[in-house]
């Protein structure tokens, strides 16, 4: 049905001075919005305004919704892609190592010059490693390690690797370097401390919390884990360092040497 025969059948049946109830429907049946608590006056002018605006269109057509394009889309620019890609090196010598997870770190490197020319022009049967050091509570220097690990890899193919380390909460670093063939380690590059996350509780008796109005921190004792230990089997590790630390240690530099000989796994 044409828009011209819509309004005339409209006007028409206005003309029968329909009820409130029927205006309503019909007005719902054309889309209309009435409210619950309009009256008739206000849904007759409803119609009005509906029955005016189709003769608006029929006047003229080019200005239907569906010929006209909204501003927004005559606004919207194709974004321009742009291939980016990152250099393959800065020169720059640096060994980065980031903690991953309780069990692993992630360690990625980069060389300048120099060191590239090093590389190069290493001497026949070398081979170039990454050594990764424990050096939970010391401070390293170049032979007090708790632990090493140690992987041969080519470094100036390989841009980055990802070791699995066996304690949580500990402190790392690593060493980039070459091997000879009388088996010595040549170190080039000393990378940062990392320090993995712990993978259980804190074991610490204090709180600590943070007063955002003044700015301050408060540290408060503990009241202790939740969950209380009712028992430990005899003889395990941590059953001897409780007992140990509080028996025959005293002082907080002792203390801390008899965790470290406990976590680098060497026993007492």
């Amino acid at each position: 049905m044409s828009k011209k025969n819509e309004v005339t059948q409209l006007k028409d049946w206005l003309n029968t001075n329909p009820t409130i109830q029927e205006l309503k429907k019909m007005a719902k049946d054309l889309g209309l919005r009435v409210k619950r608590m309009m009256k008739k006056r206000e849904v007759i002018k409803l119609f009005e305004q509906y029955i005016e605006e189709l003769e608006n269109r029929e006047k003229s057509p080019s200005s239907s919704s569906s010929q006209i394009k909204p501003s927004y889309e005559k606004e919207i620019k194709p974004l321009e892609r742009k291939e980016i890609t990152l250099p393959e090196t800065y020169g720059k010598d640096k060994l980065i190592l980031m903690p991953v997870n309780p069990n692993w770190i992630h360690i990625y490197w980069d060389f300048s010059i120099r060191t590239q020319k090093i590389l190069s022009d290493l001497p026949y049967g070398s081979r170039t490693a990454l050594r990764i050091y424990d050096v939970t509570y010391i401070r390293f220097d170049g032979n007090n390690a708790h632990r090493t690990f140690e992987l041969i890899v080519d470094v100036r193919k390989t841009k980055n690797y990802y070791f699995n380390v066996p304690m949580p909460d500990a402190n790392y670093l690593a060493e980039l370097g070459y091997i000879t063939k009388d088996r010595r380690f040549v170190p080039l590059l000393r990378s940062n401390v990392c320090k993995t996350p712990a993978n259980s509780p804190s074991p610490s008796s204090r709180e600590r919390w943070l007063d955002i109005r003044k700015k301050r921190k408060i540290v408060t004792p503990s009241q202790g884990p939740v969950i209380k230990e009712i028992e430990h089997v005899a003889g395990s590790m941590f059953g001897i360092n409780r007992e140990i630390i509080h028996q025959a240690v005293s002082g907080e530099g002792m203390l801390w040497q008899l965790i470290s000989i406990l976590r680098s796994g060497r026993g007492i």
